[in-house]
């Protein structure tokens, strides 16, 4: 059905490799022949809660998010960790 978007890996490499994260790089082949680059990162998930109190209230948290370095208003939300159960991380 769709296979005119499909995009097919040439060549794999990394180009940043983290604690936490990895950066990799594909050579693809569009679906018209031609190649091109795709750059992604590639981590183990997060999970995120929506906490919804007995009176109806939401729970939301403030976060200090330093890439941005802002304080933003949030759900409650943590990166899993390698082999972890998603419950147990929510």
């Amino acid at each position: 059905m769709d296979k005119h978007l499909k995009e097919t890996p040439v060549a794999t490499s990394t180009v940043y490799q983290g604690h936490f994260l990895r950066v990799d790089k594909d050579t693809v082949q569009l679906p018209d022949g031609k190649h091109t680059a795709r750059e992604f990162i590639r981590h183990p998930g997060a999970v995120v809660v929506l906490p919804i109190l007995d009176d109806g209230q939401i729970l939301m948290e403030r976060q200090y998010r330093y890439p941005l370095h802002q304080t933003f208003i949030e759900f409650p939300a943590g990166k899993i960790d390698a082999g972890e159960d998603h419950l147990v991380c929510a």
